[in-house]
């Protein structure tokens, strides 16, 4: 399955390098929480500029940033429950039914990774089945898999994976899927966890990632743990 997933991307995106020297931009939490309290609908324009079929390439990462992290204050998780359905009528089988359930997650909250990478994987299934009569074709694949990439590329800028500068997420499920689909890391020997920060130990480096740690900030994923137990 791993690489059937690793196919898919190569396929479709140029996978962007984590480099050493480059521009990092840290989210603050704060004033990103401020924003979407001030213009809420500001930030609904941003999201829908950063997931429109055809990018938006005036978008700076600022931009790219406030609508990502901006859009988990928008929805505070309300398409959890649905991603345990998507996967449930996954398990059994139940691709076509997965998939509009995967859409109608994207409906609440268009930036949502494992949704996005979820609709692709079986657009691209439905594309190669040669007995198949949907009419699907790789390209309908490629507009999640493209809007998807987008997203990676802007956690990309938050961090470079160090104790220093962790990469922000908003869930935990944001960590695997950068891991997997950006870096191609697939092999982790143990998950830890500070104040503010996961730390997961690489059992197996790649060339996109090369160090044996790699943090994520986790600041956001806290605030709404704690939301969902009141």
């Amino acid at each position: 399955m791993k690489h059937l997933y690793a196919l898919i991307f190569v396929l479709f995106m140029a996978t962007n390098i984590v480099a050493q020297e480059r521009e990092i931009i840290p989210v603050n939490w704060e004033q990103i929480r401020k924003e979407v309290d001030k213009n809420p609908q500001k930030v609904k324009d941003l999201v829908a500029r950063l997931s429109a079929v055809n990018l938006d390439t005036t978008l700076t990462y600022q931009d790219r940033i406030l609508a990502f992290y901006g859009q988990s204050f928008l929805t505070n998780d309300k398409e959890e429950s649905l991603k345990n359905e998507m996967y449930k009528q996954k398990d059994k089988g139940l691709m076509k039914k997965s998939l509009e359930t995967a859409k109608k997650i994207l409906e609440i909250n268009p930036l949502n990774l494992e949704a996005l990478n979820h609709a692709g994987q079986i657009l691209y299934s439905m594309a190669n089945e040669s007995t198949s009569n949907s009419g699907v074709t790789k390209d309908d694949a490629k507009l999640y898999f493209n809007r998807a990439m987008r997203i990676f590329n802007t956690i990309a800028m938050t961090g470079d994976g160090s104790a220093k500068h962790p990469f922000y997420v908003t869930k935990v499920s944001d960590e695997y899927c950068f891991m997997r689909f950006f870096l191609d890391l697939w092999e982790y020997k143990m998950q830890a966890a500070t104040s503010n920060c996961d730390v997961i130990t690489l059992n197996k480096t790649s060339k996109y990632y090369d160090k044996s740690q790699i943090y994520f900030e986790i600041t956001r994923v806290y605030e709404l743990e704690r939301m969902m137990f009141q």
